[in-house]
């Protein structure tokens, strides 16, 4: 028998036929059973038979066409022989035997930092915690080809993986010869990518603290919140604008909207940063506690976590020691654990905005403004504090921009000399009143002096005189003080006997009973001591 036949013949012993199509995979109907035939087969045939439909079967799925690779230009393009060597490394210390996930990461990051390539396909890398051990070779390829381009200066499209995993480098050194140049680095980065991507911008702003406190570098502000609680510490090195718009930063009141900032922004700085003086003034005398702590936040100490969240190797221990971040932060190492104390721990939005609001209702009022605010909620007492603080600022005020008279040498040598000759008027010499006695001889005569000084004749007695003459000269009134004199008395006789002349108030006395002389009428003054 042929091969062939012998093949139709199992075929059709299996139930099946050769050459024809395979049964759908719909269920088959059930055959009618076969009419019994008289023939018989052999026992042996019938043996063999029955064991090839023992197990012979069929399935009734039918299989379409499918092509063996997806990419098949991925799986024919040559994994770069620098990449295998590095997955072969083992992460081991030489020094301690020991073996970590960030030992590894570290060996494998050394071996990569200079490798450069370029890698045409798209590859989407999705983990939250990348390193080289855990990554694929198309997603090693493409970081390494986002890296390259990102360190000629190109600023290539990024993902969050790709970046975080060039963070942890940074942090290590790895790629760069000094931990400034890596410091510089993370500042770039921050600029480059913050923006867009939240995730990254988070964890650059807790790790820039960290790296420049770990490798004892200046920290620059790069927080515009940290910034203004460090002008509001420091208030007095920095300017009223530059308190206030601190303030404002952290408020949940923006003064920088209000109206009367608007209207007068210089008057209304110069008038917060005199509050904010007295406020600070009113904590430490009456409360002893801080103002810009009860606005800021308390002092807070406490274990910290250095690059928390991060792949970071602790190559060497860290000296002990104390490292001032800035105003706002101190790091405190300790046999390799780390502590930081915070002086503004949380700034609260709402007291800096209770304070705020209070005092632009308060100024309102006090300015007669148009438009009135309701005041914000403070402590008992603080309202008071901050009306007296406006009070005082708008009569020290008063003060400075009172006139002052200004004379020449001439004029002032003149008025100078009458002034004498009034005060040798108002002191009696020593032996002017002695008890007559007859045996009294009488004193010899004296010749007349040449006088050619007269006194003003102006309807004054003669310490009102002495008064307008020092207030026009700027000598001291002491003397009329001492001599039981009153200066409100003197200033309402002058103003009263000259008014006829003048024909009005010459001299104006201050909250303080200071008698301060009005600048339009020093001219008809002189004038009149003249003649």
């Amino acid at each position: 028998m042929s091969m062939l036949n012998l093949l139709k013949k199992l075929f059709k012993a299996a139930g099946g036929t050769f050459g024809e199509p395979q049964p759908t995979a719909s269920k088959p109907k059930r055959k009618p059973a076969a009419k019994k035939t008289t023939s018989k087969k052999p026992a042996a045939a019938k043996s063999a038979a029955s064991k090839r439909k023992s197990t012979a079967s069929h399935s009734a799925q039918v299989y379409g066409s499918e092509a063996i690779f997806a990419n098949p230009a991925a799986v024919l393009t040559p994994v770069p022989a620098q990449i295998r060597q590095m997955r072969s490394l083992s992460g081991y210390d030489n020094l301690t035997g020991q073996r970590s996930m960030e030992q590894l990461f570290y060996q494998q990051g050394k071996y990569m930092e200079n490798y450069t390539d370029d890698y045409a396909e798209t590859v989407q890398c999705g983990r939250s915690t990348p390193m080289y051990y855990n990554m694929k070779d198309p997603e090693l390829r493409a970081y390494f080809t986002w890296r390259t381009r990102y360190r000629q200066g190109m600023l290539p499209a990024a993902q969050n993986a790709f970046l975080m995993l060039y963070t942890y480098e940074i942090l290590n050194l790895i790629g760069f010869t000094s931990s400034e140049q890596a410091y510089d680095a993370l500042g770039r980065l921050f600029s480059d990518y913050g923006e867009t991507y939240p995730q990254v911008r988070k964890s650059l702003l807790r790790w820039i603290p960290d790296f420049a406190a770990f490798y004892h570098l200046p920290y620059r502000l790069d927080n515009p919140r940290e910034a203004a609680q460090v002008t509001i510490l420091r208030h007095s090195s920095h300017s009223a604008e530059e308190l206030l718009l601190a303030l404002d930063l952290l408020s949940k009141y923006h003064i920088k909207d209000s109206k009367l900032y608007l209207a007068e922004p210089e008057k209304v700085a110069d008038l917060l940063k005199a509050v904010y003086v007295k406020m600070l003034m009113h904590y430490a005398e009456n409360k002893n506690a801080s103002f810009s702590s009860y606005l800021l936040g308390e002092q807070r100490r406490e274990e910290y976590i250095m690059f928390e969240g991060a792949v970071f190797l602790f190559r060497s221990l860290q000296p002990d020691g104390d490292y001032r971040l800035s105003p706002l932060c101190v790091y405190h190492c300790c046999k390799g654990n780390w502590a930081r104390e915070t002086f503004c721990s949380d700034p609260h939005s709402d007291r800096i905005g209770a304070f705020l609001r209070t005092f632009d209702s308060l100024l309102r009022e006090k300015l007669h403004f148009k438009s009135k605010l309701k005041q914000g909620v403070l402590p008992a007492g603080e309202t008071e504090i901050i009306r007296d603080a406006i009070d005082s600022y708008f009569e020290e005020q008063k003060r400075k921009n009172a006139p002052i008279i200004t004379l020449n040498e001439e004029e002032l040598d003149r008025i100078r000399l009458a002034a004498e000759h009034t005060t040798d008027m108002l002191t009696l010499p020593e032996d002017a009143v002695q008890e007559a006695s007859p045996a009294a001889q009488p004193e010899p005569e004296q010749e007349p002096e040449d006088d050619n000084d007269e006194i003003p004749d102006l309807p004054l007695s003669a310490p009102a005189m002495a008064l307008l003459i020092c207030l026009m000269t700027g000598e001291s009134y002491q003397p009329l003080v001492d001599a039981g004199q009153m200066l409100s008395v003197l200033a309402d006789e002058i103003n009263e006997n000259l008014y006829d002349q003048i024909g009005d108030t010459v001299i104006e006395m201050q909250d303080d009973d200071t008698p301060v002389l009005i600048e339009d009428y020093l001219d008809d003054l002189k004038g009149m001591l003249e003649t």
